[in-house]
């Protein structure tokens, strides 16, 4: 492992990108500035609606381009697991998993799906305030 923020570690994020919006964008750039490559896992449109239930706005493939072009995407994967664990990383060259959660609930879970990781393989991001595909799902319907 090279660590954080040397400029050689490779870091793993995994993300819907519903509706892309700044802090979308604020998350890669910080999850980016953790290593010199960041890979990006789109969530598949199955996983999204068992979790949020409800599908995601944009497709897989709508979402993948535009995660694919962001600046600070270096690589997007759509087959990641919900668990990540040490094999994982390992298995994928991986150095850092980075990621979020827009509440408590959601944080303890993504901390749950990554307990088997050492805390210093862990990134924990803060959300944007004010945005989230959420709310702009608010927004386009009129709330």
């Amino acid at each position: 492992m090279n660590g954080r923020g040397d400029g050689g570690a490779s870091v793993y994020a995994k993300v819907v990108v519903d509706l892309l919006h700044p802090g979308h964008v604020r998350f890669f750039a910080a999850a980016r500035a953790l290593g010199s490559r960041l890979t990006v896992c789109v969530v598949p449109d199955e996983r999204v609606a068992a979790y949020k239930g409800r599908p995601p706005v944009l497709t897989l493939e709508e979402r993948v381009e535009i995660v694919a072009a962001c600046r600070w995407v270096d690589a997007v994967v759509t087959d990641g697991p919900r668990v990540i664990d040490r094999a994982f990383m390992r298995g994928g060259g991986y150095d850092i998993y980075a990621f979020g959660g827009a509440h408590e609930a959601e944080l303890a879970t993504k901390l749950a799906d990554c307990a088997d990781l050492p805390e210093a393989m862990r990134a924990i991001i803060p959300y944007t305030p004010g945005i989230s595909s959420t709310l702009l799902r608010h927004r386009l319907a009129g709330g």
